[in-house]
């Protein structure tokens, strides 16, 4: 998870897997954090029978569970289910309850539309490119009677998840559809750098051509790349490299297997 936690509650032999995160947990502590730190991913699936049992059995909280199924048979909301397991457990702070209420609360008035664009930007956030890119195309199977501005951030998003994994061809068509849908010019601008980053000067130019870009603000586009490309950190990043040395094979391998373990953790659903 990343932090330490402290466990005040016993802790289970099996551990309750979160399969939307590939998540396992083993305490109720833990499950509160997660609860804390992914609230906008929890949906109505998260109130089943696996984990009222799985609180029961492997917890031993019999009267948690039998109120978690109260709850949950008669027609109780979310908010409801997760304030009982954390009433239960005293890692969040009456406060956090709150919070976690409200938000939950606040999602339960919104748009199935609206609440699954929160559930794909969490994602996007979290680093799990996958899991949003899977989200922002459900949603976009469904798109017909949403408002262009909101349709058209969920492709700026996508494109933006496509571009976090190198995938500029695709991130550039995502930022056009977007651009198409919300008129933002940051679409556009990004549709531009993503074409720039693909080292696509063809579609570059297709894109301005098409959308009607000034040469002017095709070139500030461009310089604007360029001038990234040589950011302090892209230049210390760069120096490094060029210190290593180039005969030291180990530690070339191990910088590359590195870099592969990020970017399967990027790719990781």
């Amino acid at each position: 998870m990343g932090d330490l936690i402290l466990c005040n509650q016993q802790l289970a032999a099996m551990p309750y897997y979160i399969e939307n995160v590939s998540l396992n947990v083993y305490s109720l502590d833990e499950l509160c954090y997660y609860i804390k730190n992914n609230t906008c991913l929890l949906d109505a699936d998260f109130m089943d029978d696996e984990l009222c049992d799985w609180v029961e059995h492997e917890l031993g909280l019999p009267e948690v569970a039998e109120n978690l199924r109260h709850i949950k048979d008669g027609g109780g909301i979310l908010s409801e289910f997760t304030g009982c397991l954390m009433s239960a457990c005293g890692y969040c702070t009456p406060e956090e309850q709150k919070q976690i209420r409200n938000t939950l609360q606040d999602m339960e008035h919104k748009s199935a539309f609206e609440c699954g664009k929160i559930k794909a930007d969490r994602y996007l956030e979290n680093q799990k490119y996958i899991n949003s890119i899977t989200e922002y195309r459900k949603l976009l199977q469904s798109e017909e009677n949403e408002k262009p501005q909101m349709v058209g951030a969920v492709w700026h998003n996508l494109g933006t998840a496509y571009a976090r994994l190198f995938l500029f061809e695709q991130a550039a068509d995502c930022y056009a559809r977007a651009y198409e849908k919300n008129n933002d010019e940051e679409s556009l601008r990004e549709c531009l750098m993503a074409c720039r980053c693909n080292h696509d000067e063809r579609a570059f130019g297709r894109r301005v051509e098409y959308f009607k870009i000034t040469s002017e603000k095709a070139k500030e586009i461009a310089d604007e790349l360029s001038r990234c490309s040589r950011s302090d950190a892209i230049c210390q990043f760069e120096t490094m490299l060029d210190e290593w040395d180039a005969g030291d094979e180990k530690v070339w391998e191990m910088q590359l297997e590195e870099w592969k373990k990020q970017y399967r953790k990027d790719c990781m659903v």
